[in-house]
């Protein structure tokens, strides 16, 4: 056969391309985080101006004045944090390490156990806690970054080293001595279950072996042992005890072990709603949004703190009487209801819109789960987190007890820790049921916000139609500054419970029947 009657053969690799032969692919680099090395820069200038005004104030009054150290400093603080969480370069994350989580924790162990400033332990609330909290937060990002064996091994050793210890200092010395728990019990109690939460999270939690035995240990041990042995303790005035140990030593001690026995269960137990729970609360403490508002709650406490005690001196230095109980000046006041009626808007306007808008919701429900439980995971978990924001407000009442030199009514806070979590959850149902009506999550939070705004209006109205009306003791029920005032004077009513979580039911209602109407549209 000829060979023109052969079709021509395909030429093979004969295609050129215009921009030259290709390669194989080059090597992938994560970009760099530039903004953040940046506010990096800038936070750290910060500090070091701030403690340079502290130290030239500490000899007498400069151009600048303390206060703009006490503002730096923190600020700063707050930027390398940020820069430490957002860094993962070598070099960054082990001088984060270093500087900013094992030195921090070791200057908290010399001025706890050495004689500084007038006995042993003297320093500890002023100094050792504040830089235990400090070396903490500097070590979670250290931790989540590291991928050396050694130094996982001993930032996870460390995290379970102080947090036993802590916890057990804490638990064993309140048992003995009511005195002790109210000044340094408490504190030592909550650092460590802190510290066992983040060694429990380096470890890998429920998904690993070690992280699931440390978890079921700190139920077991941190919390069933010590709540029965605060049971235990508070019974014995039936048995012939002359000495009353239930309110508040028992009763502390048996409200912190179930943190304990909360936060085993939390891991161990893998029920769709817990699992549902620690998603939320996870992506709460992996939002720089969280911690900003943990910040930026935490210099309102000290604002209210710094007044509070102001007013406090100038009254003492008057010799005029001071009236218990003094906790209502301090919690309830501009700047904290302020500051709820911001952040409660915050909290929730990513519950549900985020899920809706970037399409996860759908995903999610697809899943053996029902309306019910993803809304009330969402719930639990806001709530969880609005309260913990509450914690510096605590260690603020206990540095007024240590300044002060003597005890105060403390018994409010007992019905106001009652109220709050009612007050709060009612709060965070009508923020989780706007989120639930849109996509945006502006709009959600502005809805929230008019919504708070109401709240507060309610208080005010309350006050204009006058006693005795009808409207009056309606308003006064709905309202949560009301509700404050009246448990921080130690008044606790059973209706003022009753009508806030009814109000948290209806609004979870609403919102469970919001996600059922999209099988309808």
């Amino acid at each position: 056969m000829s060979s023109k009657m052969m079709p021509d053969a395909p030429e093979q690799d004969s295609y050129q391309s215009p921009f030259g032969q290709e390669m194989a692919p080059s090597e992938l680099r994560a970009d760099e985080p530039r903004l953040a090395r940046m506010i990096g820069m800038i936070s750290l200038g910060m500090v070091v101006v701030g403690i340079a005004v502290l130290l030239f104030n500490a000899r007498g009054p400069r151009l600048f004045g303390s206060i703009w150290g006490y503002i730096f400093v923190p600020v700063g603080v707050a930027g390398l944090l940020y820069h430490a969480a957002r860094d993962g370069d070598l070099q960054v994350r082990r001088t984060y390490g270093m500087l900013g989580g094992f030195v921090p924790i070791a200057v908290a162990l010399a001025v706890s156990l050495l004689p500084f400033g007038g006995g042993i332990g003297t320093l500890f609330l002023p100094v050792g806690a504040p830089a235990l909290v400090l070396g903490l937060l500097f070590l979670l990002p250290f931790a989540r970054h590291e991928d050396d064996p050694f130094w996982q091994r001993a930032v996870g050793g460390t995290l379970v080293g102080l947090g036993v210890v802590l916890a057990a200092v804490g638990f064993i010395g309140g048992n003995i001595s009511i005195e002790f728990l109210l000044t340094y019990g408490l504190v030592l109690t909550l650092i460590g279950l802190f510290y066992l939460w983040a060694a429990i999270a380096t470890l890998g939690g429920s998904s690993t072996d070690r992280g699931y035995r440390l978890a079921l240990l700190v139920g077991l041990v941190g919390g069933g042992g010590f709540f029965v042995a605060a049971l235990v303790r508070s019974l014995l005035p039936l048995f012939g005890a002359s000495t009353r140990y239930f309110v508040p030593g028992g009763l502390l001690l048996m409200g912190v072990s179930l943190l304990y026995i909360g936060l085993a269960v939390s891991i161990c137990l893998e029920s769709r709603f817990i699992v549902l729970v620690r998603r939320e609360l996870s992506a709460y403490f992996y939002s720089p949004v969280a911690y900003l508002v943990l910040f930026g709650m935490t210099t309102v406490g000290y604002l209210s703190y710094a007044l509070f005690s102001l007013s406090l001196l100038e009254d003492m230095a008057q010799n005029q009487s001071i009236r218990e109980p003094i906790v209502v000046n301090f919690i309830v006041d501009f700047f904290p209801v302020m500051s709820v009626i911001f952040v409660v808007p915050v909290l929730t306007m990513r519950l549900l819109s985020e899920e809706k808008r970037s399409g996860t919701l759908e995903v999610m429900l697809t899943a053996p789960v029902d309306e019910v439980t993803v809304a009330l995971s969402k719930f639990f978990a806001s709530l969880v987190f609005f309260l913990f924001l509450w914690v510096p407000w605590g260690l603020f009442l206990v540095a007024l007890r240590i300044e002060g030199g003597r005890p105060f009514d403390y018994r409010p806070l007992l019905s106001f820790g009652v109220v709050l979590v009612c007050t709060s959850s009612a709060m965070l149902s009508i923020g989780l049921f706007f989120s639930s009506l849109t996509r945006s999550q502006i709009g959600a939070a502005v809805l929230t916000f008019m919504a708070m705004i109401g709240l507060l209006l309610l208080y005010f109205l309350q006050r204009v139609v006058g006693p005795g009306s009808t409207w009056q003791t309606v308003f006064s029920q709905i309202t949560f500054v009301d509700q404050w005032i009246q448990s921080l004077l130690g008044k606790l009513y059973l209706r003022s419970v009753i009508v806030q979580l009814s109000i948290t039911v209806f609004f979870l209602f609403l919102t469970v029947k919001t996600l059922e109407a999209r099988k309808w549209s």
